[in-house]
């Protein structure tokens, strides 16, 4: 598989079938439509304006957004394990167009939803604001007079509060003393001294009515005629009258701010309830959601078109396998015009991968990475076995191998996912399948829970052996074995490249810049073979000739070659100098590439031995029954966290693997991926007929 060819489209049609031209290419999804440069705007041609609409779209969908949520949030009707995996419900477009003409009536739906949210908004802030009145007044509930009383004929009522806490006589003796000491201070003032009338306590009731530790309210009733000394004593004392004092006894008002509390209470509960009811018009709410994504991506697009006094001209990219279906139903319906042609030299195409099961599911990899350019090659057909497999070697584990297929496959059966999620579903099966292979090859299901099992619970020496090798008994093989894995993905990346330079009519260049590297690569394999696999006759030409002694002139060969090549297209014997010397120097690239690799015996380490640990924990404490009650929680702890940090581990590794070792060999990217004018909807999606 590859990279599509595209087809640039030019469509002119008259401008009264605009809004249905849009509306069917929405249902094909199949056309990139190019955004028009507000340049091309002439006396003739000009922009269709949409913004006024946009703004009130934007308005309504966020209105049903929010409705939707309000239900979500009060509804008893859970949705199901892993909902956000579903895929969308299919309609035909009779089917939706007969859900289109409730929308009216959904909408509302819509207003008394929001009716009932500003009512438990305006009811919530009378309770919270009643609620602040009631705290302030709460204190003042045992007095049995209004806080306004001022008193008899001749007598004075003084109402407020302190901010000490006092009791009747704590105060009467602060009183005294304040009364007193500003007696005492008005006869400096008037250069005499006092005498015992005028420093005699004046009589004063006093009640306290409430007391903590920071505020003491009371009453006091005194002679009027004592009124102002009374008051310049207390305000020596921080006295404070009330704010908001009450016209009858602070328990009457006590009592109607709890009735109003409780009203409020009264009222959000009931429109909670009532917003429960509406859970049963939660389908139509998302029709309605979606259907105005719809009309929203409608007029944008409206938008970006150049419109006559009867036309329009709409252009765009379209695959060239569908560009035939395009053309066959746009003309089938409509009055229009229909240029194709294949697209310019100069031209930005995007880029639209199609590949098989196996392949897909990593083409977000590469899109995350960056979108292909035209004179790059699909790259996921090299890259999806590897992505696998490496991923696979780092997890390396049965059990997780097996969970993480059949979570995939849980969800793939019952949520019918699509788009991404789908893929990504396929994407960890086929990692979980690779996690199974390389854990029974290595030996390891849940670390070695067979062998702990057997011998904890049993004593017992039953155990899972390798298929292959044990890496935690044999590190160096799987560090030998990382990197001659990562020097096969190197080496395919530069094929890539290779192939790539030659489909783009650079043989040249692409002799010179990599074939001299599989020749200097084949030398070094050559020499170092015999090494690993031992010198024996198989590895010789003749008894002379070894064929180490062949790998290091052909290493030599190889070297000389890319210094050569190296200095291709440089101009001036310096600059090819240069450029040869730099060619040479990349072999230290090479090898730190190589050395990446061997993270790939790292994380596969790491994943079986604490896998190990944990089951050696569960097995370590008491016997029978307890051991078995230990064994259990701890073996499902450690493993689920083994599990996720391993799997995100191996996750982030795989990718940049393949974009720092693998794609950087020959992948430029760039360039933009192909993004149809279709329904973005998350609900429901329209079944085009064919």
């Amino acid at each position: 598989m590859a990279i599509l060819p595209m087809k640039h489209i030019e469509i002119i049609a008259m401008q009264k079938d605009a809004k249905k031209i849009v509306d069917l290419l929405q249902r094909l999804g199949t056309v990139d439509v190019t955004e028009r440069d507000t340049s091309d705007e002439t006396d003739q041609l000009s922009l269709f304006p949409t913004r006024t609409s946009l703004n009130q779209l934007e308005k309504t969908s966020a209105s049903i957004r929010h409705a939707i949520a309000l239900v979500e949030e009060y509804s008893t009707v859970k949705k199901p394990f892993l909902s956000g995996f579903a895929g969308r419900e299919e309609l035909t477009l009779e089917e939706f167009n007969e859900r289109a003409s409730r929308n009216d009536e959904t909408m509302k739906i819509v207003y008394d939803i929001e009716a009932l949210d500003r009512k438990i908004a305006s009811e919530t802030t009378v309770r919270t604001h009643t609620q602040h009145q009631l705290d302030a007044i709460l204190p003042w509930e045992k007095l049995d007079i209004p806080m306004q009383y001022t008193g008899s004929q001749k007598t004075a009522c003084i109402t407020g509060q302190f901010s000490e806490s006092y009791d009747e006589k704590s105060f009467y003796e602060e009183f005294c003393n304040q009364y007193r000491a500003m007696k005492e201070s008005e006869a400096v003032l008037k250069g005499i001294s006092a005498d015992d009338d005028e420093l005699k306590i004046p009589d004063i009731y006093t009640e306290i009515v409430y007391t903590s530790g920071d505020q003491t309210c009371a009453s006091f009733i005194i002679h009027k005629k004592d009124y102002e000394d009374v008051m310049a004593t207390l305000r020596r004392m921080s006295f404070t009258a009330p704010s908001d004092p009450t016209k009858h006894p602070p328990e009457v008002r006590i009592g109607r701010l709890k009735n109003r509390i409780k009203e409020a209470s009264a009222n959000i509960e009931s429109s909670r309830e009532q917003l429960k009811k509406y859970s049963t018009y939660l389908e139509d709410l998302y029709f309605l959601s979606d259907y105005m994504i719809m009309r929203q991506d409608k007029y944008d697009m409206l938008g970006r078109l150049l419109f006559s006094g009867k036309t329009f001209i709409l252009d765009g990219f379209v695959a060239e396998e569908d560009c035939a279906h395009v053309e066959e139903v746009l003309t089938s319906k409509f009055e229009l015009v229909f240029e194709s042609r294949d697209p310019l030299p100069d031209e930005e195409v995007p880029a639209k991968f199609k590949n098989g099961a196996f392949v897909s599911p990593v083409e977000d990899v590469v899109e995350s990475y960056s979108a292909p350019t035209r004179g790059d090659i699909d790259p996921n057909p090299v890259m999806a076995f590897f992505y696998y497999f490496f991923f696979g070697m780092m997890l390396s584990d049965a059990g997780y191998g097996i969970l993480l297929m059949l979570g995939t496959l849980f969800v793939l059966k019952k949520r019918k996912p699509e788009g991404n999620n789908k893929k990504n579903m396929m994407k960890f099966f086929y990692c979980g399948l690779a996690t199974t292979f390389w854990g029974f090859m290595y030996g390891s299901f849940f670390g070695d829970v067979v062998g702990s099992v057997s011998k904890g619970f049993f004593s017992g020496n039953v155990s899972l052996d390798p298929i292959w090798f044990d890496p935690s008994k044999d590190p160096m093989k799987l560090l030998i074995l990382s990197f001659c894995l990562g020097f096969i993905h190197i080496l395919l990346g530069l094929g890539a490249k290779f192939y790539r330079m030659c489909k783009n009519g650079e043989v040249a260049a692409a002799f010179c810049e990599v074939f001299f590297w599989y020749v200097a690569f084949a030398g070094v394999i050559m020499i170092i073979l015999p090494m690993i696999l031992g010198e024996f006759t198989p590895w010789t030409i003749s008894d002379s000739v070894p064929l180490a002694e062949i790998g290091k002139w052909t290493a030599i060969a190889g070297g000389v070659g890319i210094f050569l090549g190296g200095g291709y297209g440089k101009k001036g014997i310096i600059g090819k100098f240069i450029g040869g010397f730099g060619a040479v120097y990349g072999v230290t690239g090479y090898f730190s590439d190589l050395l990446s690799y061997s993270r790939l015996m790292a994380l596969g380490l790491v994943t079986g031995i604490v896998g190990s640990v944990a089951n050696s924990i569960g097995t370590l404490f008491f016997s029978g029954i307890g051991k078995l009650c230990v064994f259990i929680p701890v073996f499902l702890f450690f493993h689920a966290i083994n599990l996720g940090i391993s799997a995100l581990g191996a996750y982030v590794h795989v990718n940049r693997l393949q974009y720092v070792e693998f794609l950087s060999k020959f992948y430029d990217g760039g360039g933009t991926m192909f993004t149809p004018f279709t329904g973005n909807t998350k609900h429901y999606k329209i079944k085009e007929d064919n």
